[in-house]
């Protein structure tokens, strides 16, 4: 039987300031997209790929991957996601509080999230997305090198390490930003109000795996593999599967890439 595979890649390096800038994300993307392509085809599935790097990579571009490229799989086929480049936090607004005691959303940074009038992708709106491609069923793989990526969801490359990371969005995001409906936007405000809504809201969810470089809490790195600058999960989760004797479970993949990078890095 064959099988499509469609996947969503997206890589940053160049921010506009004061966003600092990365250097690895694009080559983790390519290196991707190369195993995909010798995988699918060895295996003769149908590989379907949006890639989306650097100035290309805005906010409404990765919306517009899920709901234009993902949101074509369906059952028995793959939607595959892979984001390398920094993620962060933003101010949550008031509907977000009963759910983020730190008041604070985890987050995506697209090219142009940090811009005039540009936003992060936030946690709850990528939960969203996910739940829209999981309308039709098929087989989700959400994988995030980046920080804050644990729950969702890389500075300047110093020496043979750097973070995937930048600072705390600490403006007030206005909630007609957010890519939710008005139904919705009416369900979660009436979830505020308990004697209103005595069932109560929670947010879109889908069936997916995720690996992530690291939790809520932790750091993603860079380093230099050979002079060629790299996001450390991407690195060794490629590598892992090139060098994988049989089938892996996702378990054992995210076990054995997070000790090497232990190790490592």
């Amino acid at each position: 039987m064959t099988y499509n595979i469609y996947a969503l890649l997206v890589g940053i390096d160049e921010y506009p300031s004061p966003v600092p800038c990365l250097n690895g994300c694009v080559n983790d993307i390519l290196e991707i997209q190369e195993y995909l392509q010798g995988r699918v085809a060895a295996d003769g599935d149908k590989l379907h790929i949006r890639t989306l790097l650097n100035q290309d990579a805005t906010r409404q571009a990765v919306i517009d991957g899920f709901r234009e490229h993902l949101c074509q799989a369906s059952s028995e086929d793959v939607a595959f996601f892979y984001y390398a480049g920094h993620g962060s936090q933003e101010q949550a607004p008031q509907e977000f509080w009963t759910i983020e005691p730190d008041r604070l959303d985890e987050t995506l940074v697209c090219y142009d999230s940090r811009t005039e009038g540009g936003w992060d992708l936030a946690d709850k709106e990528l939960a969203k997305l996910i739940s829209e491609v999981d309308q039709n069923n098929p087989h989700t793989v959400i994988i995030l090198d980046c920080c804050h990526s644990g729950s969702a969801t890389r500075g300047e490359l110093e020496a043979e390490t750097a973070i995937r990371k930048t600072s705390t969005d600490k403006r007030q995001r206005p909630w007609d930003s957010f890519i939710f409906s008005l139904s919705e936007t009416d369900k979660l405000s009436a979830a505020l109000s308990p004697e209103k809504n005595p069932s109560g809201w929670s947010f879109p969810t889908g069936k997916h795996i995720v690996l992530a470089a690291c939790r809520d809490s932790e750091t993603a790195k860079e380093f230099n593999s050979n002079g060629q600058p790299r996001g450390a999960f991407s690195y060794f989760l490629l590598d892992t599967l090139k060098n994988a004797d049989g089938s892996l479970t996702y378990r054992d993949l995210f076990k054995r890439v997070n000790a090497l990078v232990r190790s490592k890095i």
